[in-house]
């Protein structure tokens, strides 16, 4: 029997975003997040035999405000990043991090380690066996999230 990968609540989210981003960082649930493919960065992650089991889904804003956020980029090039999605290097290596710090979110005592896969441009050009993955989810939880002083920006998570 295969053991089972939690799912965050919107507490352990902001307690993990509230370290990082400050006390001011909002989360809230939200509905599911619209599959607009051209438009969300994944974030997959793989057990200990490399398969993938859990992925993060999210919209331009997050991506561009969490990476710009974490070594201060100017609002206007966060911003400009969002509605283009021309991300710098540095704003990805800093989303990057964030999506690292974010697998502790799917473990748990009983839980098999997971860990960071790849983050991949959009949901068209995750590989079959991710993409397979997200498609069969288990369990998803969505969130909106305000970085604060940059702005609002869409998280989901998904589980086999």
């Amino acid at each position: 029997m295969s053991q089972l990968i939690p799912l965050p609540n919107d507490v352990e989210v902001r307690l993990i975003f509230k370290m990082l981003f400050g006390d001011e960082v909002a989360v809230d649930p939200n509905d599911t997040v619209a599959p607009d493919s051209d438009s969300k960065m994944v974030a997959i992650f793989v057990d200990d035999e490399d398969k993938p089991v859990t992925a993060c889904v999210c919209d331009r804003n997050f991506v561009a405000f969490t990476g710009s956020a974490l070594t201060r980029i100017p609002l206007g090039g966060a911003e400009d990043a969002a509605e283009s999605g021309d991300f710098s290097e540095m704003m990805l290596g800093n989303f990057h991090e964030v999506m690292n710090i974010c697998s502790s979110l799917f473990m748990n005592s009983g839980s098999p380690h997971l860990r960071l896969d790849t983050v991949y441009p959009t949901l068209d050009a995750t590989p079959e066996g991710a993409r397979a993955m997200i498609d069969s989810c288990q369990g998803r939880i969505d969130f909106d999230v305000a970085i604060p002083r940059y702005g609002n920006g869409e998280l989901s998570f998904l589980r086999n």
